[in-house]
């Protein structure tokens, strides 16, 4: 009997099929690391963005000489606002113009890129000469198609306790 070198056409299939098994789960594997990274860097711009406003609007109101008008959702549902007199003298108001927060001095707290809705305003003991406001509000990534797994909704809230009164 005559012994031949190489490979049945049997060997063959199978050794391909198991490289093409590897190779899919490989390229699978890299693709969810791909969505993964993606998702956790949407997050995270929208972490910054959220805290920065947080940390804006609670910094100023802390500050505030006095708190002139407070608009809460009760009254106005389309367009709750926050008035008060800065250190300085000027008046700032915090509002949701579109879908961005923004102040009356033309500074938006929120990036463009970035939706902001839901923006809820609590004032006690009154309107008028409120002691604790309550803020809070919602962010998500505008620019992400796809899914609403890999484009989240955070959920921002803070109390402010006024230093003047």
């Amino acid at each position: 009997m005559v012994k031949k070198s190489g490979f049945s056409l049997i060997e063959l299939t199978v050794v391909i099929g198991l490289l093409s098994l590897l190779i899919l789960a490989i390229s699978s594997t890299m693709l969810m690391s791909i969505v993964s990274s993606n998702r956790i860097r949407t997050i995270t711009k929208v972490k910054q963005s959220g805290n920065y406003a947080l940390g804006q609007i609670q910094g100023m109101l802390r500050s505030a000489k006095s708190v002139t008008s407070c608009v809460p959702n009760t009254v106005d549902p389309s367009n709750p606002s926050v008035t008060f007199i800065n250190p300085d003298g000027g008046e700032t108001q915090f509002l949701l113009e579109v879908d961005r927060i923004s102040s009356n001095s033309g500074i938006y707290l929120t990036p463009e890129n970035i939706e902001a809705s839901s923006l809820n305003l609590t004032c006690e003991p009154t309107t008028t000469e409120p002691t604790l406001i309550k803020v809070s509000f919602d962010l998500m990534n505008k620019l992400t198609t796809g899914q609403s797994i890999n484009n989240p909704i955070l959920h921002f809230e803070t109390s402010i306790n006024l230093r003047n009164e």
